[in-house]
C-alpha cells in the first residue's frame, strides 16, 4: 500500500486517492444500503469499514470486499472502529 494514499468513505463507498495527485486508485460500493454513513480504519495490510451495521474488510491494493460480518442482534445502527496499534513500530 503506498503511503502517500488517503482513504475517503462517502455514501456507501469507500474511494482510496493519491494524495499527490488526487487520482483515484479504487472505488468500492458496500453492499449494505441501511445507512449513507460510512466508517473506517486503515492498518497496513486491511481497511476496514462499516455501514448500515455491517463490517467489512477490504483488500487495500485492490480494494477487494474480503470478508464481511453482519454483526447479528446488534441492529443496524452506526458502527465505530478502533485499530489496536503495531507494536512492532514502537
Amino acid at each position: 500500500m503506498a503511503k502517500d494514499d488517503l482513504f475517503v468513505a462517502i455514501k456507501n463507498s469507500v474511494v482510496r486517492i493519491r494524495k499527490t495527485d488526487g487520482t483515484e486508485v479504487w472505488r468500492t460500493t458496500l453492499p449494505r444500503r441501511a445507512s449513507q454513513l460510512v466508517t473506517l480504519a486503515v492498518e497496513p495490510d486491511a481497511v476496514y469499514a462499516s455501514a448500515g451495521g455491517e463490517l467489512y474488510r477490504l483488500d487495500p491494493n485492490t480494494g477487494t470486499i474480503l470478508w464481511t460480518n453482519e454483526l447479528p442482534k446488534l441492529g443496524r445502527g452506526t458502527v465505530l472502529i478502533a485499530a489496536t496499534p503495531d507494536s512492532s513500530e514502537n
